[in-house]
């Protein structure tokens, strides 16, 4: 009976298993798309902070936190789809 449901969930084994390594190949190539505008907004930054800008420097703190926040939870959704094809490996 094993036998059955393994060869059953086999299919989803694989899709699981190439959705992961999709997943990984797009958060580093989007992690390394992002890195230059998180740069450029971190200088802006320092900028605003000597210029005693205090509003544009709130503006470009939140820009810079949606950036991370992007980054972090592209990390997330890539160590549960890494979970779920554990758990459905193991089954």
């Amino acid at each position: 009976m094993k036998f059955v449901a393994r060869v059953l969930l086999f299919p989803v084994v694989l899709l699981s298993a190439f959705l992961v390594l999709m997943l990984k190949w797009t958060l580093n190539l989007s992690a390394f798309v992002l890195a230059l505008p998180m740069l450029y907004i971190f200088g802006c930054g320092l900028y605003t902070l000597y210029c005693q800008e205090w509003l544009q420097f709130l503006i470009l703190l939140v820009a810079e936190f949606g950036c991370f926040a992007l980054i972090f939870m592209g990390a997330l959704i890539v160590d549960a789809a890494e979970r779920f094809n554990g758990w459905v490996a193991g089954l």
